[in-house]
């Protein structure tokens, strides 16, 4: 049984997909499989893969909830890792997170989690937030605070397993998914950014699309963990930060969609934006959402 299984949902971009799979063939800690699971065969590259540690998995649902589903049901390793189609490992990634669990004891209810690393379109890097109990207080606050997903992160079989991403949510889904996980474990930062986060035309959240279908979703999602899902943020995080977070998704969609010149659309998201609340600390979103809608 391999020590590692990381989980894959292909989207139709097989020269990317190439990639992430490579950076985790390349990886320094041996003992793992990759996992992709597609919807079409068009996500898959045309050469098949040779490496007998990938596995390939149809998926019926053409959504990421779906296929990351089926990879935790079909992983065999003991811990379970996550890669987006479009994104990369560092070499060292699976070792950093070997030596970590190793360090603590291997758990079977914590979280150990690396920096991401934002690779933007103008070949800048960014190094992403790190989680420190002594400034966010606790792990779901830093979770919503800062939007993270489970792509970062290494977690037990067991006790993924034990939760299922919610298929009916396209987007924020994977945040969705880690926040009910860390209700009943803890978060292990380590001080690396191993996980490549790359901007691109062809990334998911940042393609133009229907704009306004893609932020219902990520509302819908933010909206059903905070009602149905309170007991597990009580006392932990205070209301108001859902409202700043829905503020924020609301925003972000505005910019994009004032980008692609549908001024009615951003115009609407900007106005239920500041409905939601007015964060200071986006200021620069706001500058970038007025000079998109003024050049529109």
């Amino acid at each position: 049984m391999p020590f590692f299984s990381v989980i894959i949902p292909a989207h139709e971009r097989p020269a990317l997909l190439l990639e992430a799979v490579d950076s985790v063939l390349q990886q320094t800690y041996p003992d793992f499989e990759v996992l992709v699971i597609y919807n079409d065969a068009n996500s898959l590259p045309r050469s098949t893969f040779q490496d007998l540690r990938i596995r390939t998995y149809e998926s019926k649902a053409h959504n990421r909830s779906a296929a990351r589903n089926i990879g935790i049901n079909e992983a065999k390793g003991s811990y379970l890792c996550f890669l987006d189609d479009d994104d990369v490992y560092h070499q060292d990634l699976l070792q950093a997170f070997y030596d970590t669990l190793q360090r603590i004891g291997f758990p079977t209810d914590g979280v150990v989690r690396t920096g991401l690393l934002h690779c933007l379109p103008d070949h800048q890097l960014k190094a992403g937030a790190v989680f420190k109990e002594e400034v966010h207080d606790n792990a779901i606050k830093f979770v919503l605070q800062n939007m993270t997903g489970v792509v970062s992160c290494c977690i037990p079989a067991k006790l993924a397993e034990s939760f299922a991403f919610d298929e009916r949510f396209q987007y924020w889904e994977d945040t969705h998914y880690l926040l009910r996980i860390l209700y009943v474990s803890q978060l292990v930062q380590m001080p690396n950014h191993y996980y490549h986060y790359r901007y691109h035309p062809k990334m998911g959240s940042l393609d133009a699309g229907d704009l306004k279908e893609k932020c219902k979703s990520n509302l819908e999602a933010i909206n059903d963990y905070y009602q149905n899902h309170s007991s597990e943020w009580t006392g932990k995080v205070p209301p108001k930060i859902f409202k700043s977070l829905m503020a924020q998704k609301l925003l972000m969609y505005a910019i994009r969609a004032a980008k692609a010149r549908n001024k009615e659309l951003a115009g609407n998201l900007f106005s239920q934006s500041l409905k939601e609340s007015w964060v200071a600390s986006s200021w620069k979103e706001y500058l970038s959402f007025f000079i998109a809608y003024l050049k529109g």
